[in-house]
């Protein structure tokens, strides 16, 4: 599928840019990517994407940064949004949209964790009532940047089902979803942990969080709308009336653990 080989399985995060910026018409089309596909996970939630040049470092580096550092880039992508239930799932979806975009348009991208949310929407002083919610570093990659691809989870390892207690039915993985659930192992997590699987019904997948110790809950939260939106945009690139992602409660018991969260599920 052209979509998850050429885009989703060739999206790598990047740590060191070229200083040039990126070209004006390739921003627009980034902006229009953004206001002209259907790429939030709730409608109802007010949001605002605004860009930043190399300048922002200054201002953001004491509050985000990835391991408490803030990456240096051309060019900066900031999500403000509206503090409502599941906004945080909803700006991971969002970005991750934007990021693969830029995979398309030959940029690479860093996502940075966000230290202080408050302190950061202050130091940018963007003049909007809505917070920071997600902040992406983006350009283009530097070429003597030696960063190898990090590991994914396999795909017998990020799958489970029908229930927490069983191994897949790897018969349920017509080639649609095999490359749908392809596209959830190779999603990018905080220090790629990836503390998430997958549960496979016959009519229905389940996205479970583990827990981690090392990953705290802004960013797990981001998380799960990455890993959401990889799924939802493969399987849309073959069936644009595919169902989304719901946080309703699953309609059968999946047999959790209790230290293992419940998060989303969408039909198949």
């Amino acid at each position: 599928m052209k979509y998850y080989d050429e885009i989703v399985k060739n999206r790598q995060s990047c740590r060191k840019f070229e200083e040039k910026p990126v070209e004006e018409e390739i921003i627009q089309a980034i902006i229009a990517y953004h206001e002209d596909e259907e790429s939030d996970l709730i409608d109802e939630i007010a949001t605002e994407v605004r860009f930043y040049d190399a300048t922002a470092y200054d201002k953001l580096k004491d509050s985000v940064g990835y391991h408490g550092i803030c990456i240096k880039a051309p060019h900066y992508l900031v999500l403000f949004s509206e503090k409502a239930d599941h906004y945080l799932e909803n700006a991971g979806y969002i970005v991750q949209g934007i990021t693969l975009k830029m995979t398309e348009l030959g940029l690479a991208a860093c996502w940075l964790t966000i230290n202080d949310a408050s302190e950061a929407t202050a130091a940018l002083d963007p003049d909007t009532d809505l917070q920071i919610a997600c902040v992406l570093a983006f350009g283009y990659r530097a070429a003597d940047n030696d960063e190898k691809k990090a590991p994914k989870i396999s795909l017998d390892k990020l799958c489970m089902g029908p229930d927490y207690t069983k191994e897949v039915d790897t018969d349920l993985f017509y080639h649609e979803l095999e490359d749908c659930l392809r596209a959830c192992a190779q999603a990018q997590s905080f220090q790629n942990l990836q503390p998430y699987r997958i549960l496979v019904d016959y009519n229905c997948v389940y996205l479970v969080g583990l827990p981690s110790e090392m990953t705290n809950e802004y960013d797990t939260l981001l998380n799960y709308g990455i890993v959401m939106f990889n799924f939802y945009s493969v399987m849309w690139a073959v069936r644009p009336s595919a169902p989304r992602w719901s946080f309703e409660a699953p309609d059968k018991d999946l047999k959790l653990p209790a230290d293992v969260t419940y998060v989303a599920k969408c039909k198949i």
